[in-house]
C-alpha cells in the first residue's frame, strides 16, 4: 500500500506537471480516450519498473537478511536479539511465492484503479476548462 499510495502520488504530481500538455492535445484535437490511454500506458512504466525493482530488492534483502543484521551488530558492537533476553537469536523468514505474487497482484490493480480515477479526473477538469475558454 506504501508502494501504491507513492506511485499515485507521484503520477498525480506528473499529471498536474503535464497539464499545459493537455491543453495542447486537447487543442490539436486529441480525443479523451488518447489522452487517457497515453497518461495510463505512463502509469503502467512506472508500476512495471516499481515492481520488478520493488519485488527485486525486497527478495534480496529478505535472502540476506541474517548477514546484514549480523553485520549491522558488528558495526554498532551492540547485539539485537540476545539469546539471555529472547528465546532466539534469529528472526526466522520464510519467502512465500504465492504471497508476493498476490501482493503484485493487488499493488498492480489498486495503482490502476487509482490512477485511471485520477487521469479521469484531470481530463474531466480541462476539457471542461477547454469548452468553457
Amino acid at each position: 500500500f506504501i508502494f501504491a499510495s507513492s506511485i499515485i502520488s507521484i503520477l498525480i504530481a506528473i499529471m498536474k506537471k503535464k497539464i499545459y500538455d493537455i491543453n495542447i492535445l486537447f487543442a490539436l484535437g486529441a480525443k479523451n480516450k488518447l489522452i487517457y490511454c497515453v497518461f495510463l500506458w505512463y502509469s503502467l512504466i512506472y508500476i512495471i519498473f516499481g515492481i520488478i525493482f520493488g519485488t527485486s530488492i525486497g527478495l534480496l534483502i529478505s535472502s540476506y537478511f541474517d548477514k546484514i543484521i549480523q553485520n549491522i551488530e558488528k558495526f554498532l558492537n551492540t547485539k539485537f536479539l540476545s539469546s539471555n533476553i529472547y528465546f532466539i537469536d534469529f528472526i526466522p523468514i520464510k519467502v512465500i511465492y504465492s504471497d508476493i505474487f498476490y501482493i503484485i497482484l493487488l499493488v498492480f490493480s489498486l495503482v490502476i484503479v487509482c490512477s485511471s480515477y485520477s487521469i479521469l479526473k484531470i481530463i474531466h477538469k480541462n476539457s471542461i476548462k477547454s469548452i468553457l475558454s
